[in-house]
């Protein structure tokens, strides 16, 4: 079973050559997010859930967050939190994170989500009167969608009955404020992340403005039944997606592959 998470950086139909690697990748279950649109040919592959994302003055975003699966997709909401300010805030700004269900070809089921935390933080004005102390890094002062992404898996009850996907572009890595936090957090779940699990430490991910490259920020996270059958965890070189003209994306895509 073959794995795909990217952030491809508004891709659309036009931006041939990302598309191409991922047919060539030909994963079983991919992860998308920042796409605006999928080309057919990847759509003939494919079942496709896409959900653009709710901003917090209210708009959508030109983009959308997706799971594409070689097998059929339940995409019925599934998480929800035991505080409701946090699923008010899932719900009320849907598509940051995006939970399905998907069973392949195998008979392999999964809990899959996309994960696409943006850069900014939760408006205070939201929950100066909430109480968040269950859910706010002791390490950050503010409060991200990685914490929302948190609580709701917590509150999921991660177990070894299901195999769990939960990956994408989470804007944070152990060089950030909190960012360990975040990464403990998850690990406290039963979630391991593959890349840094099989490379024995983060792996720089995403391409800055200034064109350095020093930040995990993209992330396949597992549960031991899938960890357990992890054989490789890899990213294509700088070379292959950031030195193109025009590159394919200012984020390398994890590939993972398991038994």
């Amino acid at each position: 079973m073959k794995l795909l998470t990217w952030n491809v950086n508004k891709a659309g139909k036009a931006r041939r050559a990302l598309w191409k690697t991922v047919e060539r990748e030909d994963a079983d279950i991919v992860l998308l997010q920042e796409v605006t649109r999928i080309p057919g040919e990847i759509r003939d592959r494919y079942e496709c859930h896409l959900v653009s994302p709710r901003y917090f003055r209210g708009h959508n975003a030109p983009f959308s967050t997706a799971v594409l699966s070689k097998g059929p997709i339940d995409a019925t909401a599934y998480l929800e939190s035991e505080s409701a300010w946090v699923t008010k805030i899932y719900t009320e700004r849907y598509g940051w994170i995006v939970g399905c269900k998907t069973t392949l070809d195998s008979g392999e089921r999964f809990h899959v989500v996309s994960v696409h935390a943006p850069s900014f933080p939760i408006p205070p004005r939201l929950w100066t009167d909430v109480d968040v102390s269950g859910i706010k890094l002791v390490t950050n002062p503010r409060l991200w969608f990685t914490e929302i992404l948190w609580a709701l898996l917590r509150a999921a009850c991660i177990s070894d009955d299901t195999s769990w996907i939960v990956g994408g572009d989470f804007n944070r890595s152990v060089k950030h404020k909190g960012g360990q936090e975040v990464i403990d957090r998850l690990k406290t779940l039963g979630l391991a992340d593959c890349l840094s699990h099989h490379r024995g430490g983060p792996v720089p991910t995403f391409q800055s403005w200034t064109k350095i490259v020093r930040h995990q920020l993209d992330y396949c996270y597992v549960n031991t039944p899938l960890l357990e059958r992890l054989t490789e965890a890899r990213v294509p070189s700088h070379e292959e997606v950031f030195a193109r003209k025009p590159r394919l994306s200012d984020h390398l895509p994890i590939l993972c592959t398991f038994d």
